[in-house]
């Protein structure tokens, strides 16, 4: 890819690099689920001045943590068809300019949370971007397969910083709210590795793809996705988890089935095709669990 200079780049271009920059698919489902946490915590009472500084803080914060990420792996980047278009790979983006636009974003969101809210909450963001960067990126991902499930702890602290902010605590609701992401994160991500298998290989990074076969990423998929679907549930049965009514049920139902259906897929028909496919179905999940547990609290 032939690399583009930041000075020949227009003012559009430019802003869809630092967009880019910030990972907006991961950014968009850790802001939504902060918010989720904020809107349980508070019911009928949330606050949309509140609301709107905490997404404000999570934006910058996951964008940061983002910005961080690429800034450390902008050399493996590049050796992968996934990721070989990213900024800061292409030179789109200076490495340095990441590296700045990255501190100081969490900076940024720390401030805003201070001011906004809590110490707590500011705390949960702080330990969020440390686990991204330090916990992830730079000591798990290239020493163990199970890198991505250890790692998965950073997406809990968005759900506890939202909630955070609203009692000054943290609360049972919010730990399950932010562990469905942990449980949700190894059986998306596997599916995607799966499917760049020889770029995970070109990186050297150990992904549960690239040290075991096909077959048994997929039975791993597979038995990572049962405590998914059953922790969904759960409040059902331990009401201190959350209290979510029909409407939570019947969407997570909705969205468990041709989750459930791909897993038997996969299990008779184990190829990677059906893994990817299987990480495409898990796409949409958080984000339908997440509405529907907001909808469930307001109406």
């Amino acid at each position: 890819m032939q690399d583009l200079k930041p000075g020949k780049a227009s003012l559009q271009e430019r802003v869809s690099n630092y967009v880019q920059l910030m990972k907006p698919g991961i950014m968009v489902l850790l802001v939504l689920e902060a918010v989720t946490a904020m809107i349980v915590a508070a019911r009928r009472d949330t606050n949309l001045f509140s609301l709107t500084y905490l997404a404000i803080a999570g934006i910058l914060a996951s964008g940061g943590s983002g910005a961080i990420n690429q800034y450390l792996e902008r050399d493996k980047d590049i050796l992968m068809r996934r990721t070989d278009w990213r900024p800061v790979a292409t030179h789109q983006i200076p490495p340095k300019s990441a590296l700045t636009f990255g501190v100081v974003s969490i900076g940024l969101a720390l401030i805003i949370a201070e001011i906004a809210f809590n110490y707590v909450a500011t705390l949960m963001i702080l330990l969020g971007a440390l686990s991204y960067i330090f916990l992830y990126t730079l000591f798990l991902k290239a020493r163990t397969k199970w890198n991505i499930v250890i790692g998965g702890v950073a997406g809990v602290f968005p759900a506890l910083t939202g909630w955070a902010a609203v009692t000054g605590s943290i609360g049972i609701p919010a730990i399950f709210i932010g562990f469905l992401v942990f449980l949700w994160t190894p059986p998306h991500f596997w599916g995607l590795s799966m499917k760049f298998r020889e770029d995970y290989i070109k990186t050297g990074y150990p992904m549960l793809p690239v040290v075991k076969t096909e077959k048994q990423v997929i039975n791993w998929i597979v038995l990572a996705s049962i405590p998914l679907f059953v922790f969904s549930f759960l409040p059902a049965v331990i009401p201190s988890l959350g209290s979510f009514g029909l409407i939570y049920y019947a969407l997570a139902a909705v969205v468990t089935i041709p989750f459930i259906a791909v897993d038997i897929k996969m299990i008779r028909q184990p190829t990677r095709d059906n893994a990817f496919r299987a990480f495409l179905i898990s796409l949409p999940y958080m984000f339908i669990l997440f509405g529907a547990m907001i909808a469930a609290v307001i109406i």
